[in-house]
Order: C-alpha cells, then sequence, then structure tokens
C-alpha cells in the first residue's frame, strides 16, 4: 500500500540518520541499515518505529522493530531486541 504522505527513499545508514537528527550513537550502530519507518504493529527487523504513549505498551511489546525512537520512561516497554533511540 503507498502511503501519501511520503515517499520511502531508503534504506539509510542509522549512523547517518542520527547524525542528521542531532542525536549520539551510543552503540556504535555503523553498517545498520534502516529500510522503513513503520508503525508499532506491522515494523519489521528491517524497520525503525517510535513509542510516544504508555497507552501503546501492548503493542510495544510485540513490536518487531530493530529501533524504536522513545522516551526514557517508555522504553521499559520495549523488547530487549529492539535498540531503543531515547528522545
Amino acid at each position: 500500500m503507498n502511503n501519501p504522505f511520503f515517499k520511502n527513499k531508503g534504506p539509510f545508514q542509522i549512523d547517518k540518520l542520527l547524525k542528521l537528527s542531532g542525536l549520539k550513537n551510543n552503540n556504535n550502530f555503523k553498517s545498520t541499515k534502516i529500510h522503513d519507518i513503520k508503525d508499532l504493529s506491522t515494523s519489521t527487523s528491517k524497520d525503525i518505529t517510535f513509542l510516544h504513549s504508555k497507552k501503546y505498551s501492548n503493542l510495544s511489546s510485540e513490536t518487531k522493530a530493530f529501533f524504536c525512537i522513545t522516551t526514557e520512561s517508555l522504553k521499559k516497554f520495549l523488547p530487549v531486541k529492539c535498540n531503543k533511540i531515547i528522545v
């Protein structure tokens, strides 16, 4: 299904995305590529997602995303294998 709001131009290296956003690459991910941004329930191990509300904690615990943008207080709702990007 095409998304009417953006066109996927990936994949992008996570290191470059973090630099562009002004975030530190604390885990030194250099060659990891992100193919798409998706919601918690449809993301795969090639995607990045986000968690912005405790209301979605049930979905977040089951996400397959490789990275998740979230807050310090919400990171506990994500699986261990999901790399947290704290903002």
